[in-house]
């Protein structure tokens, strides 16, 4: 796997996870294209199942991708029915959502 897709690095961290949660680089470069470099200290992307759908690239309906990322550094990805538990933190977060 690239460390570099686009404008973005991939961390240690995210490569172990992106190779263990089934993320495959077809797939960043569907979705990273849509995602705003911010330049927040933290950006959380939500891929909606139905952005995943429009792709051609879905796991099934209830599904999202979230992706975390800290400039341009993606950070770490995975797969997650019920995001809703990321809205509490307490962290200074930019929320992106992809639907």
């Amino acid at each position: 796997m690239n460390r570099n897709i686009l404008e973005f690095k991939k961390t240690d961290h995210f490569l172990y996870h992106q190779w263990n949660r089934s993320i495959d680089d077809q797939m960043l470069y569907k979705i990273l294209p849509f995602v705003e470099c911010t330049k927040c200290e933290k950006d959380v992307v939500f891929v909606m199942p139905s952005f995943l759908s429009k792709k051609g690239m879905s796991k099934d309906d209830k599904q999202c991708l979230i992706l975390v990322i800290k400039g341009n550094l993606l950070v770490t990805g995975y797969w997650c029915d019920h995001p809703n538990y990321l809205f509490n933190k307490k962290d200074i977060v930019h929320f992106q959502i992809l639907y």
